[in-house]
């Protein structure tokens, strides 16, 4: 690229991103963009790698959900980002570094500047950004069209160079956002099949190969870190049903950010995560881009051709015809002479067999054939673009929160490694607008001579509207809070998120290790925690100031009737440190309580379980398995689960495992034993919550519960849920054990 240009280029870019992000720029050093949740998280997230040597186990442990261990992998490591100064400055640049890295990939499939310059405003100034502010990774997409681009020109000249740079460009991404490191490496597989199956020589291939294992080699400790900790530690993955939340909507086309200066307005659905309104202008370049490849001209074609496609055209119209009717009817079946030969009961199947035979139709179009056979970037971006935006739907696509496709890609995506880890499948979003600013340059490039400036004049105003703020938010930020002297942990009351986070922010002030935390994943123990503490039970402050003294800051908005601040000073021996209008801060001395016993003894033979209700599921609570469960429902009822052993003997305890059912310990349990099933005794009555507090401490990914009995001559052991709660009363797994 000449240098003028380009200097133009990034000039204009700057002070466009200036202008965006005002009053950011002036702010930073006593500001926070959007919001007080997510930016404090990668605030802190970067300041702890400056803390800690990257990788190690003191980077991994990080100080917040005391005293859970790996607490930095439950959320992005921004590992990427370091080279920036700070997250706040990384987003006050950031669509200066996104518009760069799109001119780059513009410039390589064109060759001209002015398409680039658009181009690089469509992926930079896109209106999703306004939705992602908070989420500096997500914003920090710089590298996708930087990898792109090269391998453009890896795939031109074969020199090494662009290999070596596609690679890097890669690993920074995936250095920047875990989400891209699974979202850009699917692109790049798409990519490698339309431009180098069949086309590349064996070397050149070898040769990326090389390069790109190099490059992955420092993600290895990176994902390895992630591995031993989410899942061996903790056993943390998403389902389907949560990753089906945070997909985006079908209607998301037709929902803006709200902080949209031009179309704050417009909001089809209200979905979270949905907010993916490409804009108006970019919308017109890509038809404009479709028209003037001319898909569907006329083109001499092959008679069996044109009955295929006629076959696919009918098999579309029929479909969709099936789809609407159980939208309309209701679910519905067609019988011939009493024999059902098929039935409808949703739209989901219909609509996912409309979709593959409108697929087939198009490929079977005489230009589609021949955009294919020459490896048109244009109609791969395209596909691609329409491809993201296919899987950014999730697993369940929905429309308007109704579930309208089955079995998306998405779907088949989280059977991969990783995938199931992602919460948020809308984020695939990023990469279509990459690929929509490459199909905008193309599309102008298709214009001559005045034409052509015209048509960059108008496509420059209107992409520029469509993505600007009407008001970019900067919060002041917070105030400092500084812990009592002398404390070993600190914890702020009440427990809210915002606490949560704010408790992050003090941290880089006054770093003492906190029992708060605020991140993608909590901490297995930590609702058991904030139950008692919401409850003002004692016994979790002496559990939280067993091995030290013990500092507790309340914010008084927070606790507007006072009652955690009287919670607190009934505490033997607290201190009041510091009282301010807004906040006061206290000492609670260590307590030195021992934690009560672990898991201990053997597990003793089992002969019949008796459970009520739900006793066709009670073999759940004994098959080895933590991801199934005995449940005795939501605790509004009485629950029963009794366990006969195989002959008298002495127990000493008995484990109830919750595993992923973190939340469902019993509100008030009654434990009872017998010899003969007639004569019972009561050994434990009362809550379980700090049982379930240690518990999750000591082995988050188990989670067993321990209740003393110490009996010799018991056959017949009763658990009695008498309590009243919201979640459920589940057993994973559970253990009668002897000595």
């Amino acid at each position: 690229m000449t240098r003028r240009p380009v200097l133009l280029a990034t000039a204009a870019y700057l002070l466009l991103t200036l202008a965006y992000t005002w009053p950011l720029p002036v702010r930073l050093l006593h500001g926070v963009p959007h919001d007080l949740g997510d930016p404090l998280l990668n605030a802190w997230i970067m300041w702890w790698s400056t803390q800690a040597v990257p990788l190690s186990a003191h980077w991994w442990n990080a100080p917040i959900f005391h005293p859970a261990a790996g607490t930095l992998a439950f959320s992005e490591h921004l590992l990427g980002l370091a080279p920036i100064a700070a997250p706040l400055i990384a987003l006050s640049h950031e669509p200066l570094l996104s518009a760069l890295g799109a001119h780059f990939l513009a410039y390589t499939l064109t060759r001209r500047h002015d398409v680039a310059f658009v181009a690089g405003l469509a992926y930079a100034f896109a209106p999703y950004r306004l939705a992602q502010i908070p989420h500096v990774q997500v914003l920090a997409s710089y590298w996708t069209p930087v990898c792109l681009a090269a391998l453009h020109r890896y795939g031109d000249d074969g020199r090494w160079k662009w290999a070596s740079i596609g690679a890097i460009a890669w690993l920074m991404q995936a250095l920047s956002c875990g989400y891209y490191f699974f979202f850009l490496s699917t692109l790049l597989a798409l990519w490698l099949v339309w431009f180098a199956v069949g086309r590349w020589p064996a070397r050149r291939v070898l040769t990326l190969t090389i390069v790109w294992i190099v490059a992955a080699l420092p993600l290895v400790p990176v994902l390895r870190g992630y591995q031993t900790i989410l899942r061996d530690t903790y056993g943390f993955s998403r389902g389907l049903e949560e990753v089906g939340l945070y997909g985006a909507d079908l209607a998301g086309l037709l929902h803006a950010p709200g902080d949209s200066l031009l179309w704050r307005w417009l909001h089809v659905t209200t979905r979270g995560e949905s907010e993916i309104f490409p804009g108006l202008t970019v919308m017109i370049l890509t038809l404009l881009a479709i028209w003037m490849a001319g898909p569907f001209a006329e083109r001499q074609d092959a008679p069996r051709a044109r009955t295929v496609r006629r076959i696919f055209a009918g098999l579309f119209v029929v479909l969709v015809g099936i789809w609407i009717i159980p939208i309309v009817h209701g679910p519905w079946r067609l019988t011939v002479a009493g024999v059902r030969l098929f039935s409808v009961a949703r739209p989901d199947k219909p609509l996912m067999l409309a979709v593959l035979a409108a697929f087939g139709y198009l490929a079977t179009l005489p230009r589609m054939r021949s955009a294919v056979r020459g490896r048109s970037p244009l109609t791969f971006y395209l596909i691609a673009a329409f491809l993201m935006w296919f899987l950014a739907l999730g697993p369940d696509p929905s429309l308007l929160n109704m579930r309208v496709l089955y079995q998306a890609p998405y779907g088949w995506l989280m059977r991969l490694p990783g995938f199931d880890g992602l919460r948020v499948p809308a984020r695939f979003w990023m990469m279509t607008i990459v690929c929509l600013s490459a199909i905008a340059a193309l599309g102008l490039d298709q214009f001559r001579g005045r034409a052509r400036r015209t048509a960059v004049s108008l496509a420059t105003l209107g992409l520029l509207l469509d993505g600007w703020p009407g008001v970019f938010n900067v919060l002041p930020r917070p105030d400092l809070r500084p812990s009592p002297p002398g404390v070993a942990v600190r914890l702020n009351l009440p427990i809210t998120d915002d606490e949560d986070a704010l408790s992050l922010y003090q941290q880089p002030f006054d770093p003492v290790p906190v029992y708060n935390g605020f991140s993608g994943y909590a901490a297995p123990h930590y609702p058991a925690m904030r139950e008692m503490l919401k409850l003002h039970d004692a016994r979790i402050l002496q559990a939280m100031s067993a091995n030290g003294p013990l500092g507790i800051v309340i914010d008084h908005d927070a606790d507007a009737d006072g009652t955690m601040r009287q919670f607190v000073l009934g505490f033997p021996g607290v201190v009041r440190e510091q009282a301010h209008p807004a906040w006061s801060s206290y000492r609670l001395p260590a307590s030195g309580i021992a934690p009560p016993a672990d898991e201990a003894g053997r597990p003793l033979a089992m002969k019949a379980l008796t459970a009520f209700p739900s006793q066709p599921h009670a073999a759940r609570a004994v098959d080895g398995n933590r991801t199934t469960r005995w449940s005795g429902g939501v605790q509004t009822q009485q629950a029963d689960f009794t366990i006969e052993l195989e002959q008298p003997t002495y127990v000493g305890q008995v484990v109830i495992e919750l595993g992923p059912f973190l939340t469902d310990y019993a509100q008030r349990l009654r434990i009872e034993i017998s010899a003969d099933g007639s004569s019972w005794e009561t050994i434990f009555l009362g809550d379980t919550r700090l049982q379930a507090y240690y518990a999750a401490v000591r082995h988050p990914k188990e989670i067993p519960v321990v209740f003393p009995i110490g009996r010799d001559n018991v056959r017949f052991v009763r658990l009695q849920q008498t309590g009243w709660g919201t979640h459920d009363w589940s057993i994973a797994e559970i253990r009668v054990t002897g000595r």
